[in-house]
């Protein structure tokens, strides 16, 4: 496995019209799971993303409170950088947002040269207007039934439940989603990217790299180029609240909020690169055909991420994504999360109640990685005390505890050989990195953890049947024998899962006297180590609050 590989990790850009739920994070969350494991690698990581504050979302919200499009983004970004960065630890290289300045520029650059490339067109079409509203309305203020599997609540783009694109005049029954009256088609002239000349391109780009890619956007991608065939798309649209288009004669127009928003991954970069002082650095990963770029995001997000972004980058001769980890929904006791319906776990909620390596454990462990699944108070609570805390971090607590209880530092296998049981925990360890390397970087990351817990299950076996704290009374080489192999199980688990969750690992080094969490199977590193008496690492959930969200979530179900 090639080392010091230039690795692009892009998240997706999530609205800040509102708090995010845990259905966000669930999509957001493998991002910084591969960008944590590639840094241990040995890999250069840039791991980009913001908030997406032109979405028509923030619109909807500010109309609601009565303030500008402006005040509603910016509270809900700091929210978003608090939750995200300050307490789930996202480790993003760099975190911003579409309406700053330096996004602004060169989305403004990067649409001209598009443009300039002779990839866009103008075009006079039917656009709806609200006559109620007085305006025009961009897609996602409209809401009708999808015309391709007739779910009701398809917004003007895409569907939900198909994820498939479409254009808003194709939906049936429309309706305004600010006065629920039915808007009127109107003639619009706009610029429209053409995605057609991109088709053959798309078709030959996706042999060759779909093999990293999760199954739903393989799916979705071919039905949308074989299937159905690409249409110019419209990227401009009559709003106020944007990124004003720089072609002359449509300035008093804005990009289209898809079409700039995914601009950002590009912009965040070069923003990124400013900041440390060497501006042209992006290049490494943008210019670099052995660069790998993963892009993570839910599969509402698909066609985004594997046809309209990549016919960008192909205009503009940039890196083309390499993996699209694109998860399923997470929904809430078999109800889909929803923003705009109320369906949620709302994240400040849940972070003033459980701690981040609860709630990251468990969304990967549960994750929608192949299909829709659900969050469950209960379930949340068992695999959290049971595998979280009673098979990993009681492996953890019960070694390090026997250590400092019988020994002046931790037992190297130098001084105490590993017995054939011991060797074989030891293979095991070894090999354990190898797979969860693969599962990580294919995305498959229920696989990784679940693989680490395995290890920690084996450590624990190997405990009880070597009993060391029975053995350190009457036979001091076997418990050290016992204690040194399950030392080094330790340490090859605390750097194993230190991508899921790092807040436990921060704590585990700080009494371990070490912060080298190398992606590397290291039986020798702890030996000799004096350590300081472990304290509680990971805290237990109790009955009691989950009985209260239990209660809340049924009161609400009953008004």
């Amino acid at each position: 496995m090639p080392h010091f590989r230039k690795i692009l990790v892009a998240a997706a850009w999530p609205y800040v019209n509102g708090s995010l739920h845990l259905g966000h994070v669930a999509g957001l969350l493998p991002a910084d799971i591969i960008a944590r494991y590639h840094r241990q690698h040995g890999d250069d990581v840039l791991f980009v993303s913001g908030s997406d504050c032109h979405g028509t979302p923030i619109l909807n919200t500010a109309e609601k409170e009565g303030v500008s499009p402006q005040v509603i983004a910016e509270r809900y970004h700091q929210e978003a950088v608090d939750m995200l960065i300050n307490r789930l630890g996202f480790s993003y290289s760099l975190y911003t947002k579409t309406m700053g300045d330096f996004h602004k520029s060169v989305a403004q650059t990067l649409f001209q040269e598009i443009y300039d490339n002779d990839c866009m067109v103008a075009k006079e079409e039917d656009q709806f207007f609200c006559a109620y509203c007085n305006r025009f309305l961009p897609d996602r203020f409209i809401e009708g039934t999808c015309p391709n599997c007739g779910a009701t609540g398809a917004r003007g783009d895409q569907c939900d439940s198909c994820s498939k694109l479409h254009d808003a005049k194709d939906l049936l029954q429309p309706t305004c989603k600010i006065c629920n009256n039915t808007p009127v088609l109107r003639r619009s002239k706009h610029l429209y990217f053409r995605l057609p000349l991109f088709q053959d391109r798309l078709d030959a780009w996706m042999l060759t790299v779909a093999d990293g890619w999760r199954e739903n956007a393989i799916t979705t991608t071919r039905s949308a180029l074989l299937d159905q065939g690409l249409k110019d798309r419209p990227v401009t649209r009559d709003l106020s609240w944007g990124i004003p288009v720089p072609v002359e004669g449509f300035r008093e127009k804005c990009i289209y909020v898809w079409f700039e928003a995914v601009m950002g991954y590009f912009s965040c970069s070069r923003e990124y690169s400013v900041l440390q002082n060497t501006p042209e650095a992006w290049r490494d990963w943008w210019e670099n055909d052995q660069a790998i770029h993963y892009y993570v995001h839910g599969k509402d997000n698909i066609p985004f991420h594997t046809i309209i972004w990549p016919a960008m980058l192909m205009a503009l001769n940039l890196h083309l994504p390499d993996k699209i980890i694109s998860s399923e929904y997470l929904n809430f006791e078999g109800l889909k999360f929803s923003k705009s319906k109320g369906i949620a776990i709302w994240l400040p909620e849940a972070l003033a109640k459980f701690d981040p390596e609860a709630i990251r454990f468990y969304l990967t462990l549960n994750g929608p990685e192949t299909k829709d699944v659900s969050f469950r108070w209960n379930d949340f609570r068992e695999r959290v005390n049971a595998d979280l805390i009673g098979t990993l971090g009681n492996f953890w607590q019960r070694t390090f505890a026997m250590i400092t209880q019988n020994f002046d530092a931790i037992p190297s296998l130098q001084d105490y050989p590993a017995d054939n049981h011991g060797t074989t925990l030891l293979q095991k360890a070894a090999t354990t990195f190898e797979i969860v390397s693969q599962a990580i970087e294919q995305g498959n990351l229920r696989t990784a953890l679940s693989e680490v817990l395995d290890l920690a299950k084996a450590g624990n076996i190997y405990l009880n049947q070597r009993e060391p704290w029975k053995m350190a009374k009457t036979n001091r080489n076997h418990a050290g024998i016992s204690l040194a192999v399950c030392a080094a199980i330790g340490d090859a688990l605390r750097r194993l899962v230190a991508p899921f969750i790092p807040q436990p690992i921060e704590r585990l080094n700080s009494y371990l006297g070490t912060t080298d969490l190398t992606w590397r199977f290291a039986p020798y590193h702890l030996g000799g180590k004096q350590i300081i008496p472990p304290s509680v690492l990971i805290r237990k959930i109790e009955k009691e609050t989950i009985k209260e969200e239990i209660d809340k979530m049924q009161r609400a179900d009953s008004d």
